[in-house]
């Protein structure tokens, strides 16, 4: 089973390498894990690249390090900090860029319909004034149309990629990093796409990326890279229309941010989208949300709220879960044993009632919220309340985490903007709440068991009726 599970299809049982199992529990959901149809069965509707090596391809004079904001998609070159989980404008470079700490997490309830964030690279065609076309023979070409006659120019760049960190972190909060990038923009050989022929396949792969389940197999194999072999080995079901539906309406409202994805957003509409609703009722949930959405994309139709695209990775797993056969048990007993520092993170980020995070004791999330104590000399914060308004006083997490109504206010100087630093003052509105993953799982798990009813969870004669 392992040797189907963690390598090739044709290693030596003797020689494969086993997983790092802390409970008899997992043992359970890896055999569930190692059923039903792999990503390496698409054979020739997918390719794979690493596409520009950092080092390689400035010698080559393909690409140069500059760091600025782009003009245009086609001159942006992603890295692995820009995009997280879901997330393709995660964050954004500094202007003095030299380590991964120089970067600042981009507010998505401030950005335009077409932004793009800063770059380290750029390619060096943008960069000399040159045509385009003197780069285009060094991008690849997908594999479905290589044997075509004449051949096309569809090169991997045309097209809608999941891009993935190639570097895992085991020890992190999350393994497996992934979110959708859109068509003409490169990356560099510290992430690796997949180019799908099908982009239904797309959406179905990336769901399964997002999700706890496969954070959990990357975990357990204890990866310290993403390569092809182990993209190989993914489980990838075919899934029940219905379950598609959910799970491909949530992948794109949470990667949907800019007007570079409503080609992808028209495609991949269905009717029902619009019928869906959160499994939850919670006033930091945009009530109504679904109902308003179309095949025309528009600003509205992203999640930008920290609560809501909590909540949408929270419903993803839920139903990831579901495909791949696993219990509501075997996904808590997952996130508990597997997810220490997630559960860490959780058990002390807390969200306004708008749901912007006020608080954050994640590392991934420096600068994002309030500091746990006041900060002797930072006079940038304020507090508004029925009896009172102060303002330009030093205010910590500690100082406000009791009250019941009000504002705190945060002036600050936003530097993710191609319009240059620009001051704007964020609002974190009374009263404060943290969330709880296991009881969300829980009430998910319930609302998609009702909707569901006795449907088969995923397509074929094997799938598991609920």
């Amino acid at each position: 089973m392992f040797s189907r599970l963690l390598d090739s299809e044709d290693a030596v049982s003797t020689e494969t390498r086993l997983p790092a199992l802390h409970s008899n529990d997992l043992l359970a959901v890896l055999k569930k894990l190692s059923a039903g149809r792999k990503f390496r069965e698409l054979h020739g509707q997918f390719y794979l690249t690493t596409m520009f090596h950092e080092t390689g391809a400035q010698r080559a004079g393909l690409i140069r390090r500059v760091t600025q904001f782009p003009n245009a998609l086609r001159d942006f070159i992603y890295s692995g900090p820009h995009f997280s989980i879901g997330n393709p404008l995660y964050k954004t470079p500094r202007t003095n860029c030299q380590s991964k700490a120089d970067y600042d997490v981009i507010d998505l309830t401030s950005i335009t319909d077409d932004y793009i964030a800063r770059t380290n690279y750029s390619p060096e065609w943008t960069l000399r004034g040159q045509d385009r076309e003197s780069l285009v023979n060094y991008i690849p070409v997908v594999p479905w149309l290589r044997g075509s006659h004449p051949r096309p120019k569809q090169i991997v760049t045309t097209m809608y990629r999941c891009v993935i960190r190639e570097m895992t972190g085991p020890s992190s909060e999350r393994s497996l990093v992934s979110a959708l990038i859109p068509p003409t923009a490169g990356h560099i050989y510290t992430c690796i796409s997949s180019s799908f022929m099908d982009t239904k396949k797309l959406l179905d792969f990336h769901g399964i990326c997002v999700s706890l389940p496969l954070d959990f197999y990357v975990k357990t194999l204890g990866a310290s890279h993403i390569h092809g072999a182990l993209l190989g080995s993914f489980p990838l079901p075919e899934l029940n229309s219905h379950v598609r539906s959910l799970i491909h309406l949530r992948i794109l409202v949470l990667n949907c941010l800019t007007e570079h994805y409503a080609q992808l957003w028209c495609k991949s509409w269905r009717p029902e989208y619009s019928q869906d609703s959160w499994t939850q009722n919670n006033i930091r949930l945009r009530r109504g949300f679904f109902n308003n959405l179309n095949r025309n994309w528009n600003q509205e139709y992203a999640l930008r709220s920290d609560f809501e695209r909590r909540q949408a990775l929270v419903e993803v797993d839920v139903l990831v879960s579901m495909v791949l056969g696993l219990s509501l048990g075997e996904l808590i007993s997952i996130y508990r044993i597997q997810f220490p520092v997630m559960q860490q993170y959780e058990h002390d980020t807390w969200f306004d009632a708008k749901g912007r995070i006020i608080f954050t004791a994640s590392k991934g999330l420096s600068g994002v919220g309030m500091p746990r104590k006041a900060i002797l000399g930072d006079h940038r914060y304020g507090l508004i309340t029925s009896g009172s308004c102060e303002e330009k006083i030093a205010l910590g997490w500690e100082d406000v985490r009791e009250i019941k109504e009000g504002i705190v206010t945060h002036d600050v100087l936003d530097n993710t903007q191609p319009s240059g630093p620009m001051p704007k003052t964020i609002e974190y509105h009374a009263p404060f709440v943290r969330c709880d993953r296991e009881s969300d799982y829980r009430i998910a798990w319930e609302a998609f068991g009702r909707r569901l009813g006795h449907c088969k969870v995923y397509g074929g004669d094997s799938g598991r009726e609920i």
